[in-house]
């Protein structure tokens, strides 16, 4: 039996490249929940979140008078995730902390894993667990990692980013100084 090596090789390609197609779209989806609508809205007072610190102790998350808290909910097997981690650093060490409170909310289970990227990746700014998602999903309703929500010192929504970006890009540190605290005297703006 005589075996023609170049049809071979051509009916390995279509499974390949079968294979690789279905690799792609499991990528893409891999940080995607449902498209259900938040469960917040910007312009609405979001409760305190109950987390976990990395060392496994309970805390809440929530708004600081004088300062706009910025919650970015990702996870280690995000992609996109791991892909804007540097840029929030970045971004964190530009504008400081005198007005800006940046915190991480992973959705990791394991707080080592958690611990050893951040470590590695020399972000500094304090990232929170939500193992069980009762944050994440239960009062946020996130729909996409990473998700961002920007809430004024009184815990209002002023708004929601889904997906990743180059957080310190100038067309985003001009989005988030615009979110800043205002004056004592000027309200708080709130972006749609």
């Amino acid at each position: 039996m005589n075996i023609n090596p170049t049809s071979v090789k051509r009916e390995r390609r279509p499974q390949f490249s079968v294979i690789l197609f279905s690799l792609v779209l499991l990528f893409l989806s891999a940080c995607t929940e449902s498209q259900a609508p938040l469960k917040v809205k910007t312009g609405q007072i979001v409760p305190p979140l109950s987390v976990q610190d990395l060392n496994n102790q309970p805390t809440t998350l929530q708004s600081t008078p004088g300062k706009l808290l910025m919650i970015n909910v990702w996870a280690t097997w995000c992609a996109p995730c791991r892909h804007e981690m540097p840029s929030l650093q970045r971004l964190a060490d530009t504008i400081g902390p005198e007005k800006l409170e940046l915190v991480g909310l992973s959705v990791d289970h394991d707080e080592h894993v958690v611990r050893e990227y951040l470590n590695e990746h020399k972000i500094r700014f304090p990232s929170y667990l939500d193992r069980q998602f009762a944050s994440v999903n239960g009062i946020l309703g996130v729909r996409v990692f990473p998700s961002t929500f920007f809430l004024a010192p009184d815990g209002t929504l002023l708004r929601v980013i889904e997906s990743w970006r180059d957080w310190d890009s100038p067309e985003m540190l001009e989005e988030i100084q615009s979110l800043l605290p205002a004056p004592e005297n000027q309200p708080q703006k709130v972006l749609e």
